[in-house]
Order: structure tokens, then C-alpha cells, then sequence
């Protein structure tokens, strides 16, 4: 039990395996218990209908206002008579200016002010239930996100969009692979272009690029390609810089071996640098790719054609937090399956580096 917790000792893949699917169960437990109605009970509600007094009807009347304190709707304004009403039927024998709720259903308050007008509140939308430790208003049971997903593929096109969402990071990473591949080479082995370039390139990596999205709008335009050109570039910041540094990291063992050898400079591109350079940011490029995923999300609300970035958004704005989890999840899935494909690339392409 005690090597589990000590310093530097290295556990055994069946436990780590073991301590991981627990972790991952106890995170699902503690998720659903804040989330359970375990709660007191509690009245869920929300106004149906609104009445706004404008500037031009200073002399118009005012509804009353109703409210929901704990299990009682409540009316603190003056009135004559009072009548509650329940799904637009009248309550029997509920006259005063409060009532108790028993049931679901939809509520207003018919007031009788003292000249004898009748004047109607707006409706509350009551839900009777037991509350949960935090409001779920704000953390979505695990349940309802797991509902949430046949609503996402019915009416949001989940998978579509998720499709689209992989096209737009797929081609932005084979852009900025590409162009942060032949850009370092030049930068990192030309002294001239090093010299030149080498601080802004360091530079660039601070530039904020949420910032720049305007930029991109002005130079492309708002379709598909101005979102590939965005995600290029945000990865293009992180993974040039990355290749001139690796290109440094060469030791000079394997330089001046090549040179005694009688290598052209070619030669010592082709069978020195490229080999060390290209299995060391291999690594880096599978670090970046969770870059890519959230700068998805900026690049998707510009003309929102689509992409799991634009459908996070509505989602917010319409507060279904159920279903921007359910979301965030299956980013989650395809960023882990991502990282798992590149760790079987990187052991087909570089097997020297794992034996």
C-alpha cells in the first residue's frame, strides 16, 4: 500500500490501469451525487409571458407582480380581490394574496383593484422536485447530458458538424506541419536568415491571436478557408519556433562524423538533420494538437457554417449547459483518440526511439 505513495517509485501498468479507471468512476460518483435530487424539496419555475411598460404608456396599467418564495407564490402588491388560477382554471376558494403550491401546472394571479378593473400577472411555469447540492442550472447531471446527445444528432447534426470541425483541423495541421517544417529548416541552418529572424519568430509566439481574427477576416474573407488559414497560423506560431530550437539541439558529435565522412550539405540535411529534427517535434506536434481544438472554437463562430465550435455556442446562449458538456465530451473523445494516433505513428515511423 505504501508504494503507492512513494516518491519516484514506478507502479505496474495493471495497477496504474486499475488506479485510473477508479479515478475516472469516482469523478462520474461525485459528478452525480452533487447533481441527484437528494436535496429538500424545492419549486422550479420560470415566467412564461412578460409585460413591459413603455415610455409612451406612463398612464397604462401595471400588472402585478408575483413571485415564488420557497413553496408559495407570493403577490405584495394592494388589490381589492385576489383569484388564483391554474392552468387557466380557476382555484376554488384561493382568494387571498399568496398561494401554496401542490402541483405542477402553470399559475397567475387575477387581481380586482378598487375601481373595479381586473388586471392579470404574468404566468409562473412551476416544476415541484427536490434540489441537488449544486444547482444544476449550473452542472447538468450526468444523466441529462447523456440524454442531450440524441438531441444534438436529431436536430443539431452532431456528427455532420463534428465532421466538419475535423476537415477544418486536419487541413489547418497539414498547413502550419508544412510550412513551420520548411520555414525552421531555412531559419535554423541558413546563419543569414537566422540572424534575420530568429527574435521574431521567438517574438510572435506572445502575439494574441484571438486579436488578430479581423485580420483574417479582412485577408480571407469569412468561408472555410479563412478558418484553415487561422488554425494554421495559431499553430504555426507554436511549432516554428520549435523546429529552429530542435534543429539547435543536434550535437556536434553527429555533425562533425558526418562532415569526415565527406557528406555535402545535402547529404547532411537529408541523413543528419531532417532524421534527429523530425522525430523530436513529432512529439511536439502531438502536444499542439490541443491548440488546434481551441482555437477551433474562435475560428467557428466567425459565419457560423457549422463545427462543434459554433454549436458550443448556441448551446450557451440558450443555456443548455447539457448539452455544451455533451459537447466538451466529444471533443474530449476525439482529442484522446488523436493523441493515441499519433503515438502509433510516432512508434511506426521512429521505431529506434522505443527500443
Amino acid at each position: 500500500m505504501m508504494k503507492l505513495f512513494k516518491i519516484n517509485h514506478q507502479l505496474s501498468k495493471k495497477t496504474s490501469t486499475l488506479i485510473e479507471i477508479s479515478g475516472f468512476v469516482l469523478i462520474l460518483l461525485i459528478w452525480f451525487l452533487v447533481t441527484a435530487n437528494i436535496g429538500k424539496p424545492t419549486v422550479f419555475y420560470t415566467n412564461t409571458s412578460q409585460y413591459y411598460l413603455s415610455s409612451s404608456a406612463v398612464n397604462a396599467f401595471v400588472k402585478p407582480i408575483i413571485e415564488v418564495q420557497n413553496d408559495t407564490i407570493v403577490c405584495a402588491d394592494k388589490a381589492a380581490q385576489y383569484q388564483w388560477y391554474a392552468d387557466d382554471v380557476k382555484i376554488n376558494g384561493e382568494t387571498n394574496n399568496y398561494y401554496k403550491i401542490k402541483k405542477n401546472g402553470k399559475y397567475f394571479l387575477e387581481t380586482t383593484d378598487f375601481s373595479g378593473k381586473k388586471i392579470n400577472s404574468d404566468t409562473i411555469k412551476v416544476t415541484l422536485g427536490k434540489g441537488s447540492l449544486v444547482n444544476r442550472a449550473i452542472l447538468p447531471s450526468p444523466l441529462s447530458v447523456l440524454l442531450s446527445f440524441k438531441e444534438l444528432h436529431v436536430n443539431d447534426f452532431l456528427v455532420r458538424n463534428t465532421l466538419y470541425s475535423i476537415k477544418l483541423n486536419l487541413l489547418g495541421y497539414l498547413e502550419a506541419i508544412i510550412v513551420s517544417i520548411l520555414l525552421g529548416f531555412i531559419i535554423g541552418l541558413i546563419p543569414f536568415f537566422k540572424s534575420m529572424l530568429n527574435r521574431y519568430i521567438e517574438a510572435i509566439r506572445f502575439l494574441p491571436l484571438t486579436a488578430v481574427t479581423g485580420l483574417f477576416i479582412a485577408w480571407f474573407g469569412i468561408e472555410t478557408n479563412m478558418k484553415v488559414q487561422f488554425l494554421a497560423f495559431g499553430i504555426i506560431v507554436y511549432l516554428l519556433p520549435v523546429v529552429v530550437y530542435r534543429i539547435s539541439q543536434i550535437d556536434n558529435i553527429y555533425l562533425q562524423t558526418a562532415y569526415t565522412m565527406g557528406a555535402s550539405n545535402w547529404q547532411m540535411v537529408r541523413k543528419v538533420y531532417w532524421p534527429f529534427v523530425t522525430s523530436r517535434i513529432f512529439d511536439d506536434i502531438r502536444v499542439l494538437t490541443a491548440i488546434s481544438w481551441t482555437y477551433i472554437i474562435v475560428a467557428e463562430l466567425v459565419n457560423k457554417t457549422g463545427g462543434v465550435g459554433a454549436l458550443i455556442y448556441t448551446a450557451a446562449r440558450q443555456s443548455r449547459l447539457d448539452k455544451v458538456f455533451a459537447i466538451l465530451l466529444v471533443i474530449i473523445v476525439i482529442g484522446v483518440l488523436q493523441d493515441r494516433l499519433f503515438v502509433w505513428l510516432d512508434k511506426v515511423l521512429f521505431p529506434y526511439k522505443h527500443k
